[in-house]
């Protein structure tokens, strides 16, 4: 047996008994395991703590809690959200809207009426993957990539629980023209837009870091005429409730050519997650070490052939 197929093995029993528990005892199990990583995993809870102090520091803001009760927080919320995903099999469109509930569908209803398509774009933060099974669940044609199995265990075992979501799955190296099919029949695409734009992204500040922000859903949106939706959840306290929250369009495109429209909109987007991000850091995924160096050298001698990489103005990488 593979290491993933073994993986998976476990997990995929996980799941079952706690589909099988009542669910306050479930809870309690996982915020108790949260908790004790928070204690226990001495590595990453430093690390944490100086990469939210670093992001602050930076920006020249002061964080919402001490630091220390941001990274006990994230430990806890984030058990929550891992013991919620594992319920995925037990999913049913009852329980979701206990769970989820809408602010401001209308906007969505609205752009759905045109019939041009929508963009949802949203950063790792509260619990993304219950928010797209409950949009999905309501009976929105929500769209979305998944990671080959092949390339990444973990990504291949989140997959496996995201096929319960409802969420129609297009591979993200081959299912792109069936993605742009959904889109020309006015369906929805949900992608996330923190993640590593690679040397295709748009090079910019996030967060007090120069990073590669993924330039998909400007891509996307400028080439479709699909409208670029922000959308995020965030947990009601520890509860197992989250408040979602749909709002309009980004417009935002100025330039004078097609890559400074693609730079635009992903600062306008890039921006409001910051924002959403410094107000809520507890519920973000500083797990993910979103800031780690990965093109450097790339950035080196592209800034050495013509110039287009330096730290603060954006500049689009392709």
């Amino acid at each position: 047996m593979s290491g993933l197929a073994h993986l998976k093995k476990i997990v995929t029993g996980l799941s079952k008994l706690l589909c099988w528990l009542p669910e306050k005892p479930g809870r309690a199990f996982a915020a108790a395991t949260g908790l004790a990583a928070w204690q226990c995993w001495r590595a990453e809870r430093v690390r944490l703590e100086n990469c939210i102090d670093r992001v602050y520091f930076r920006l020249n803001r002061q964080p919402p809690q001490p630091i220390k009760d941001i990274v006990r927080r994230a430990f806890l919320h984030f058990a929550l959200v891992a013991y919620e995903l594992l319920l995925f099999p037990s999913l049913s469109q009852s329980a979701l809207e206990q769970r989820v509930v809408f602010n401001d569908r209308a906007i969505l209803d609205m752009e759905l009426q045109k019939g041009g398509g929508i963009i949802l774009a949203l950063p790792h933060i509260g619990n993304w993957e219950i928010l797209g099974a409950a949009i999905a669940h309501a009976g929105y044609p929500l769209n979305s990539f998944y990671l080959s199995q092949k390339e990444d265990e973990i990504g291949g075992i989140l997959d496996h629980f995201r096929n319960y979501s409802g969420i129609i799955l297009h591979d993200r190296d081959r299912g792109g023209v069936k993605a742009l099919r959904a889109l020309r029949n006015g369906e929805i695409l949900g992608m996330i837009g923190d993640q590593d734009g690679s040397r295709n992204g748009v090079y910019m500040n996030f967060l007090g870091h120069w990073v590669s922000m993924p330039a998909g859903p400007a891509n996307w949106t400028l080439k479709t005429g699909a409208a670029l939706m922000p959308l995020y959840s965030l947990r009601r306290g520890n509860s197992a409730q989250f408040e979602a929250v749909f709002l309009p369009p980004i417009l935002e495109d100025s330039g004078n050519d097609y890559n400074e429209r693609v730079i635009s909109r992903t600062l306008a987007l890039t921006r409001w997650m910051e924002e959403l991000i410094l107000q809520h850091p507890d519920q973000y995924l500083w797990f993910y070490d979103r800031f780690k160096p990965r093109h450097e050298g790339w950035i080196a001698a592209e800034k050495k052939k013509n110039g287009q990489m330096f730290h603060g103005e954006p500049r689009y990488g392709s």
